[in-house]
């Protein structure tokens, strides 16, 4: 019985601080509030690699996505599936949406999403897992910061 009350009153703990602290804005270790995420998140060129299985067997890539900043990607990748070699393969452009809480969707031409994706360090960075039937492949893209990137 004291194990069942200590229990509740832990459970009861946790919910009150959880509920006393959801409306306090997430905050970086340097004091600035972080910034909702938009289409415009994403712009510039990101260095990407992918990996995992496929229906035909292991995949891996690596490659650069291009983003408009517009909702718009496209790029080339080179590719190993089932160890078979190709090179430069060219990444039609394609629409992307991105939501405030920076989840982010890569998606076809008619709207079918084909990949998940988690902007992460201020859009320097993104996670991504895709959602193509019978594939378990995911993959982390890097910005690729040049002399013309505003936020040099």
């Amino acid at each position: 019985m004291k194990r069942w009350k200590f229990s509740v009153a832990i459970v009861g703990l946790a919910t009150g601080l959880l509920l006393s602290t959801s409306n306090i804005p997430p905050v970086h270790a340097d004091g600035r509030r972080e910034r909702a995420c938009s289409v415009k998140t994403l712009k510039g060129s990101y260095g990407f690699y992918r990996n995992g299985t496929t229906s035909t067997g292991p995949l891996a890539a690596l490659g650069i996505l291009v983003f408009d900043g517009n909702g718009s990607v496209s790029g080339s990748q080179s590719i190993s599936r089932n160890g078979v070699f190709t090179f430069d393969v060219e990444i039609l452009p394609g629409p992307y949406e991105v939501a405030a809480d920076c989840t982010a969707k890569f998606l076809t031409d008619t709207g079918i999403e084909v990949a998940r994706v988690v902007i992460v360090d201020g859009g320097n960075e993104i996670f991504l897992f895709s959602e193509s039937s019978g594939n378990a492949v995911y993959g982390v893209g890097k910005k690729i910061h040049t002399a013309d990137d505003d936020d040099r």
